[in-house]
C-alpha cells in the first residue's frame, strides 16, 4: 500500500524550505578600511642639494670613490636636517651603505623610504668621513591622477570598486566599496537571493543612491543574463579591491 504526504506536510515542507532560503540574506557589518586619503605622506629631510665643485670634489679623501658626494647647501624652513646633525656644506657620500653621486639619485632614496625611519648618512666634513644616525621627517606630497579620480568618485559618487557572483542559479554574492557618512571608506558584502538581495541594498541607510543604482543594474543585468555566467567574477569597476 502507497504512503501519500498530506497536503499539509507539504506545506509545511515548502515553508520550511523557503524560510531557510530567506535566512541565507545576510548583509555583511562594514569593515572599517581607512580615511578618504587627501595627501600622499612621504619621508622628508628638507635639504637643498647640489653637485660637488670640481675644486671641491679634488679635496676629498682618497677612499671616496671619483664621482661620488653631493653637497648640502642649505635648508627649508621646517626642515628636520639641522635638528639631526647636519650641517651646510656636509658632503654626502652614501645614504644607509648606497653611494650617492648625484641630488636626486638621494631624493629617490628618501622618498622610497618611511618617515621615522632612522637611516645611516656617511658624510665628509673638515676632511673627515663620519656616519651620521638621522631619522626622518614626514611631509605631505599631492595625489596622484588615479588617487584623485578615485576621491572624486567616492566623493560625488559614494562609491569605487564593486563585484558580482553567482554561485549558483539565482543566488548572488555582491560587494561594493563605498564612502560611509562618517566619512571613511568601507567595504559590504549582499548574500541572498534576487529579490532578497536588491530589497537588502535599496534599504541599506549609508550607500549612496548612484551605489545602490549601480549594484542593482549589475545584479539585475546578470539575472537577466545567466547562461554561461554562474560562478564567474565580475572584475572591480578599477581593477583593484
Amino acid at each position: 500500500m502507497q504512503r501519500y504526504l498530506s497536503p499539509f506536510i507539504l506545506l509545511f515542507i515548502f515553508i520550511l524550505f523557503n524560510s531557510a532560503a530567506f535566512a541565507t540574506t545576510t548583509v555583511t557589518n562594514p569593515i572599517k578600511e581607512d580615511q578618504l586619503k587627501q595627501a600622499n605622506v612621504g619621508a622628508y629631510l628638507g635639504i637643498g642639494l647640489e653637485l660637488l665643485p670640481k675644486e671641491l670634489e679634488a679635496q676629498l679623501p682618497e677612499d671616496v670613490l671619483i664621482g661620488q658626494g653631493i653637497m648640502v647647501d642649505g635648508f627649508t624652513p621646517d626642515s628636520p636636517a639641522p635638528k639631526q646633525g647636519i650641517k651646510q656644506y656636509d658632503i654626502l657620500l652614501k645614504y644607509n651603505g648606497i653611494g650617492i653621486e648625484h641630488p636626486q639619485q638621494l631624493l629617490q632614496l628618501i622618498k622610497r623610504d618611511k618617515p621615522g625611519n632612522k637611516i645611516k648618512l656617511t658624510i665628509v666634513r673638515k676632511g673627515k668621513i663620519i656616519d651620521l644616525p638621522v631619522t626622518l621627517g614626514a611631509q605631505n606630497y599631492p595625489l596622484t591622477e588615479d588617487q584623485l579620480d578615485y576621491q572624486f568618485d567616492m566623493q560625488m559618487l559614494g562609491y569605487r570598486g564593486y563585484r558580482v557572483a553567482m554561485p549558483s542559479k539565482n543566488y548572488f554574492e555582491a560587494t561594493i566599496r563605498f564612502l560611509a557618512p562618517d566619512g571613511l571608506v568601507r567595504r559590504r558584502t549582499f548574500k541572498g537571493y534576487y529579490n532578497q538581495v536588491l530589497s537588502e541594498i535599496q534599504t541599506a541607510p549609508d550607500l549612496s543612491k548612484y551605489a545602490k543604482q549601480k549594484l542593482s543594474s549589475i545584479i539585475t543585468e546578470k539575472k537577466n543574463d545567466e547562461d554561461g555566467w554562474f560562478g564567474d567574477w565580475m572584475p572591480f569597476s578599477d581593477g583593484v579591491f
